[in-house]
């Protein structure tokens, strides 16, 4: 049983990074002053963010493939780089299905169908499996509850991304810059442990198309790139997508700490 807990601890970190390639300022990121009322906020940067997240939260459904590089830290003091693709399906207000590859080879995966997280690693052959709570923003929130931490990407996949811009110490519009063939709006922004640059499509749809993290708490500053360079938001996604049904030789492990704690929703009071 010792060593199943700790397969499945390993596992369910892995495939919770794995939906959440990139991650925005931590929740606990807090800013005195209302971003729009802080001289040290570009007014534009912030207008450009705004209909960034109003026109993602305004989606109901979307697929959206891309690619990320992390920064790895050794003991040494080197940094080394390692990447992975990956694919997600959203259906609002309650349904994802995620998928990761990593440059290893090793896909991992992940279901959630409103009431039930399923998490699997192909490469151990095992899964795991938690009742959640029935709304993305509060399943979300209750996975980071579990995982101590919070997860990369998870911020783009709330139905309320509003709480954003509170997060923001400074932030500033750099200029129009490109990601592949899209033009975009590149914007900079600083939190109190996170630094993060965003790009935006200057198109009729303000897809995301680029992001990149620097954690100024972590040594070494190490960063996380992600490009978003796949966005299908008519992709007619049946719920079959987001139920998970294991293979015969797929082992279940047990996940501590896989009880429902009270925990305090993103943006809250």
């Amino acid at each position: 049983m010792g060593k199943e807990i700790k397969i499945g601890l390993r596992v369910v970190v892995a495939l919770a990074a794995l939906v959440f390639p990139f991650m925005t300022p931590s929740a606990a990121e807090s800013q005195q002053v209302p971003a729009e009322e802080s001289a040290d906020i570009d007014k534009e940067a912030l207008e450009i963010l705004k209909k960034a997240t109003d026109y993602l939260t305004g989606l109901t459904e979307f697929r959206l493939k891309g690619y990320k590089e992390t920064d790895v830290l050794q003991e040494s003091g080197q940094k080394l780089q390692f990447s992975s693709s990956f694919e997600i399906c959203l259906k609002r207000p309650d349904a994802i299905f995620a998928s990761r590859t990593d440059d290893d080879g090793i896909i991992r995966r992940l279901w959630y169908d409103g009431k039930t997280v399923s998490m699997f690693d192909e490469g151990e052959k095992v899964y795991a499996q938690i009742k959640a709570p029935d709304t993305l923003d509060e399943m979300l929130d209750y996975l980071e509850t579990i995982m101590k931490s919070p997860f990369p990407l998870a911020d783009l996949f709330y139905n309320d991304l509003s709480y954003l811009s509170d997060r923001i110490v400074s932030g500033m519009y750099l200029d129009i810059s490109f990601v592949e063939n899209s033009a975009c709006d590149h914007l900079a922004f600083r939190g109190e442990s996170v630094d993060w640059q965003i790009w935006i499509d200057r198109g009729e749809k303000p897809f995301i198309r680029k992001i990149v993290l620097t954690y100024k708490e972590l040594p070494g500053g190490p960063q996380i790139s992600a490009r978003l360079d796949d966005w299908n938001i008519r992709p007619q996604l049946s719920d079959a997508i987001f139920q998970f049904t294991p293979s015969e030789d797929a082992r279940r492990i047990p996940v501590l700490g896989a009880k429902r704690p009270e925990y305090q929703q993103r943006g809250g009071q």
